[in-house]
């Protein structure tokens, strides 16, 4: 008597089908780490040179992600509304970095505590100005790219662009500059420093007000792709903060610990559950610091 077994039935994707959505994945990774290179450029300034992590940045890249809202409605041009927006928070760090954190110099957790209220209080004074409902920015660029067969939204590929040229600027402003080696001094020995005639105080200055305005131009940038709200941003905090401890104070590290996190991220969530991504990330952060417990740059 013939039996017959009937196995349940198993759609087979076509090798063009796998080879798009390889693709995908690929440029969805491209994307996610070029959008967290923006995000923690600041934070890893911050943290090189203050050495504290700096949790009033998510409230800087709010106030720049309304600025660059505001100058488009009264018609300014994308790009410049969020170089606008960058120069806008840069004064608003300026003016926090006088008032409080100037006063928590080598108190790091003061330091946390102060830069924490001072988030909540950005976010509570945005709520009473603009309101608490959601705002969208138009993508500047509109329409598709066909990049190996893979059709990609156009916008998306221009954030990678502009990742990888402002880490590239960094790079070269920080290795290649005398503002570079006096950061870089400092940075490594600031007694050193001091003793040179090097004002450690101004210099320390000068980062937090540059890691204010690079939070408040990546804030512009990324807001096409994001919900405007007051909490803006605020779900990038985790990633973020993460990327900076696996980066370690390097630029090096800032791109391979923003490509790492931002890839095993995206591969878990389109594979896997995207729900448990974020615990996936936490766990690969702690392996990684295991192995690298300072950073993953390549150099100093």
């Amino acid at each position: 008597m013939e039996s017959h077994v009937h196995l349940p039935y198993r759609r087979r994707t076509p090798m063009a089908e796998q080879g798009r959505q390889l693709m995908t994945v690929v440029l969805d990774s491209l994307t996610a780490s070029a959008v967290l290179l923006i995000v923690i450029m600041g934070l890893t300034l911050v943290l090189g040179v203050l050495e504290v992590i700096n949790l009033a940045h998510a409230g800087f890249m709010a106030v720049g992600v309304y600025l660059t809202y505001a100058l488009l409605r009264h018609g300014t041009g994308f790009f410049l509304a969020c170089a606008l927006a960058g120069a806008g928070t840069a004064v608003l760090g300026l003016v926090v970095e006088f008032l409080v954190v100037r006063r928590l110099y080598r108190r790091p957790i003061d330091t946390i505590l102060a830069t924490w209220g001072i988030a909540l209080v950005i976010v509570q004074i945005i709520t009473l100005v603009a309101g608490s409902q959601d705002k969208s920015i138009t993508v500047p660029i509109s329409g598709t790219l066909t990049i190996l067969g893979t059709r990609y939204a156009g916008y998306q590929l221009l954030l990678v662009a502009i990742a990888a040229g402002l880490v590239a600027a960094m790079g070269l402003l920080v290795r290649f500059t005398e503002v570079g080696r006096t950061v870089r001094l400092v940075m490594s020995n600031e007694v050193m420093a001091r003793g040179l005639g090097i004002d450690t105080t101004r210099v320390r200055q000068a980062t937090f007000v540059v890691g204010a305005g690079l939070a408040g131009l990546g804030g512009g940038l990324i807001g096409p792709i994001e919900s405007v709200s007051p909490q803006y941003a605020t779900t990038l905090l985790i990633p973020a903060f993460l990327a900076v401890l696996v980066a370690g104070p390097s630029v090096s590290g800032m791109i391979i610990g923003s490509v790492v996190l931002a890839t095993i991220e995206t591969v878990f969530a389109t594979y896997a559950d995207p729900t448990y991504s974020t615990v996936v990330l936490v766990l690969s952060a702690v392996v990684i610091l295991r192995f690298a417990p300072r950073g993953l740059g390549l150099s100093r």
